[in-house]
């Protein structure tokens, strides 16, 4: 599913399938796959996918069942909960992180 730019949604979003968004949410987003945050999209919204890829600007809280990407110059303005994290230098988190400890290492 891509969602353009000239996309604007209110409210609770479902994604089964990967997903990318290039426009505008606002309200909560719940993802069974990949979600990727184009580089000119404003998400004000609460987030729950399997794995994430940002290039544009999130404000909310965001939970990563798997990986969590962060493109030069992606956003996050509020906390993070994932497994595994790449945040690439020129992207900025305003925010906690927690990630899930590996004991086998």
């Amino acid at each position: 599913t891509i969602l353009d730019e000239d996309f604007e949604f209110k409210g609770n979003i479902k994604f089964e399938f990967a997903s990318i968004i290039k426009g505008h949410i606002e309200g909560k987003i719940d993802s069974k796959d990949k979600l990727v945050i184009g580089p000119n999209a404003v998400v004000e919204a609460d987030i729950t996918a399997r794995s994430l890829e940002c290039f544009g600007k999130i404000n909310g809280n965001v939970i990563i069942d798997d990986d969590a990407y962060f493109h030069s110059p992606a956003v996050l303005i509020g906390s993070l909960k994932t497994n595994f994290l790449t945040f690439e230098k020129g992207c900025v988190l305003n925010g906690m992180v927690e990630m899930k400890i590996n004991k086998n290492k």
